[in-house]
């Protein structure tokens, strides 16, 4: 089953409408990373993977 993150979820005040999907886990946050690094977060660190998971949907 699909995976969805929504960015205002993820930081309500950035107001980005984005959402990032992926048919896998690991795809959806490679593309959550990529997206990320649109944001100016340039390290991607192990807490910043385990905040990101848990905003993971089934879409």
């Amino acid at each position: 089953m699909p995976k969805v993150i929504h960015c205002k979820r993820v930081v309500p005040d950035s107001g980005c409408a984005h959402s990032v999907r992926g048919a896998t886990e690991e795809e959806l946050l490679r593309n959550a990373e990529e997206h990320a690094r649109e944001h100016g977060i340039v390290e991607i660190t192990p807490e910043l993977v385990e905040q990101l998971k848990s905003f993971i949907e089934e879409e």
